[in-house]
């Protein structure tokens, strides 16, 4: 609901993941030509190295990552669930600004994990 709800507010937003730490898809809402498996698999990997930068280079814990390329950015953010160790990612347009998106996913993100904190344990 979240994801869905996030991309239609922002039309600059391409697609949306919800991934564990560990890498596999558990909520997506992304276009046809993308694999949300293939996508939270990438994710894991590229926030597991930018947690080793953040800290081999004593810039405390990394919360963020942000790829921007030539056609649109990629946004990664942790999810502070007390629960469930999880990953927002946005795939956002050229179009996108990156301020306004990521005040936008830290909104989002905080949803998320009241949402998966609510959730009984299993």
């Amino acid at each position: 609901v979240h994801l869905d709800a996030f991309r239609q507010e922002h039309r600059d937003v391409a697609g949306t993941l919800l991934s564990t730490m560990d890498g596999f898809e558990v909520a997506a809402s992304v276009g046809a030509e993308i694999s949300p498996k293939k996508m939270a698999a990438m994710t894991s990997s590229l926030l597991a190295l930018a947690e080793a930068v953040s800290r081999e280079s004593s810039v405390g814990q990394c919360r963020d990552l942000v790829i921007e390329s030539s056609a649109g950015m990629v946004l990664m953010m942790d999810v502070p669930s007390t629960t469930h160790r999880s990953v927002l990612t946005v795939l956002c347009t050229e179009a996108a600004v990156l301020g306004r998106i990521r005040w936008a996913a830290r909104n989002t993100r905080e949803a998320i994990a009241q949402t998966l904190d609510a959730e009984p344990s299993s």
